[in-house]
């Protein structure tokens, strides 16, 4: 990876060699892959543990099972060293109902008592093996104990609770604690933990024999909205490469290319997830490297979106004349909005100059935009690494993924205005900008509002299939849209008359090959060459 960065860094795109360009970034796109999918050990249903004091409690784990089923666990507990007093150690069962409350109750004695079921926990000697702790040497003497255990849902009324919980789909959390620790100064002697879990969801049958399955039940339905997502995105990505391989020899825009590959990263984001699911359903913790992938193809597809989004409504793919000055040259908002308006021109030059010339400013954006997205995909997965949670609102990555759609959205409006009030925009033009104003701002802050929604007006056990089918159904809404506007033919709308996308080098369009783009005096390349066909970057 660093080796392609290098190499991309000193690689000059002009008319002599410009394959050279194309080669190192298919050579760097690789890299990234074959990195992903390094092997990786991930499991996670295995983790550690330390109680403390501060710390009496700790939480192996959350699992969702289906309504009139039940949950099969199987827990392997090693202490690195003597567990010295076990009386209170515990193995406590809380359901969705309580856990809210569970997690807010400081002492841990109440928590305790809104356990749906509590198991002692006691550890054997097993003999003294070689420390495999981080940082440690030497032989340490090890315990272990097993729990094994079924949790009926709906879970019977024992303890306190006197009636019969409502028969539905229920996540269960499974936490091991001490409560003596609140009581007694035992910190210096509490021993470092490690578990193993495995857990199955058992669902009965018309047959009478129990169905065990490793795929949580907030999974249902999901494995169909795959399918309809892969087979979807496929149809646009097929009918926009259909659209390209027509101009072979010709002209082509990257437009068309880009929201190519924003289908071509959704549809391979569910392909990833599916096969991840497969193998999950045989093995329990399914395939990490797959299901990383998924998340990143999927953040790809959204800051391709975005980036194609922020950059028409700044006027991208417009005739110069149309897009005029805006709201003042030197107004800081114009300047940015400048920076989008040749996304793919902008890091082209920024990628070949090493950052020293030329457009910087719409490169550096470019790149913000799909580094956010593929951060917080990453960040996303250091909270829950089972299944993609990249739009949930459970976690910080998730809420900050979606202020940072209402980020985008305000500069995408921001963007239609200035082109609306600036040049010689055309009445009908105006009107299109309008509707694209609404579109495209509905997509920004659609995922917020759906995300907002699942998590306020839902049930908790509802949240994870509503939040997924409603995040497939905005990007796919958004995919589908991009397509017509950039295949739709001259008559389709005021905007496809005058865009540069369905047309060849008429009017000012031929000055704007040999001059810079984007303003500022810099001058780089407008096209790409892809053997004898010209790629269009204005």
């Amino acid at each position: 990876s660093v080796g392609c960065i290098l190499h991309l860094i000193h690689v000059h795109v002009a008319a002599k060699a410009p394959h050279n360009t194309m080669t190192a970034l298919l050579a760097c796109f690789l890299s990234v892959l074959l990195l992903a999918s390094a092997p990786v050990t991930a499991k996670i249903s295995s983790g550690k543990a330390h109680l403390s004091g501060a710390n009496t409690e700790s939480t192996l784990i959350k699992f969702p099972v289906s309504a009139s089923s039940s949950a099969k666990i199987d827990i392997n507990l090693t202490s690195y060293g003597m567990y010295e007093d076990e009386q209170q150690l515990r193995l406590h069962v809380y359901d969705d109902e309580d856990w809210r409350k569970v997690t807010r109750t400081p002492l841990c004695t109440d928590k305790a008592q809104m356990a749906l079921q509590a198991i002692p926990i006691v550890f054997d000697f097993k003999g003294k093996e070689r420390d495999d702790r981080s940082g440690k040497k030497g032989l340490v003497e090890i315990y272990t104990a097993r729990i094994q255990t079924t949790m009926q849902n709906p879970p019977p009324p024992v303890g306190r609770f006197r009636r019969q919980k409502k028969d539905r789909p229920r996540y269960f959390y499974f936490a091991i604690d001490d409560c003596s620790l609140e009581k007694y100064d035992h910190d210096g002697k509490m021993p470092d933990m490690k578990y193993d879990i495995s857990i199955l969801n058992v669902r009965p049958s018309s047959s009478g024999e129990p169905i065990y399955e490793h795929l949580p039940a907030d999974e249902d339905g999901i494995g169909l909205l795959l399918v309809l997502s892969l087979v979807f995105s496929g149809a646009l990505a097929l009918l926009l490469f259909y659209k390209f391989a027509s101009t072979l020899g010709g002209e082509v825009h990257v437009a068309i290319l880009v929201v190519m590959a924003a289908c071509a990263c959704n549809g391979l984001s569910s392909l990833c997830e599916l096969i991840h699911r497969t193998i999950y359903q045989s093995n329990g913790y399914g395939n990490y490297q797959l299901d990383a992938l998924s998340s990143y193809f999927e953040a790809l597809s959204d800051s391709m979106v975005a980036l194609v989004l922020l950059s028409i409504g700044g006027g991208w793919t417009l005739p110069t004349d149309v897009v005029g000055g805006g709201i003042g040259k030197e107004a800081s908002v114009n300047k940015l909005m400048k920076g989008v308006r040749n996304p793919a021109g902008s890091l082209l030059d920024l990628i070949s100059s090493g950052g020293g010339s030329g457009d910087r400013k719409g490169g550096i954006v470019a790149l913000v935009i799909i580094f956010a997205h593929v951060g917080l995909a990453q960040w996303g997965r250091t909270f829950d690494d089972d299944f993609d949670t990249y739009h949930a609102l459970e976690h910080p990555p998730g809420r900050a993924l979606m202020m940072l759609r209402v980020v985008l959205g305000l500069v995408f409006i921001t963007g239609v205005g200035m082109v609306r009030s600036g040049g010689k925009c055309p009445p009908s033009l105006m009107s299109f900008l309008t509707r694209f104003a609404l579109v495209g701002l509905s997509y920004f802050v659609s995922l917020p509002a759906v995300s907002m929604f699942v998590g306020t007006a839902l049930h908790y056990h509802q949240r994870h299939q509503a939040l997924h089918w409603g995040a497939a159904l905005v990007q796919a809404s958004s995919l589908a849209s991009l397509t017509w506007l950039f295949i739709g033919g001259a008559d389709s709308s005021a905007y496809h008359r005058l865009s540069r996308v369905s047309k060849h080098t008429e009017g000012d369009m031929t000055a704007d090959l040999s001059s810079s783009v984007g303003g500022g005096g810099s001058s780089r390349p407008t096209t790409w060459r892809f053997g004898r066909t010209k790629i269009r970057l204005d």
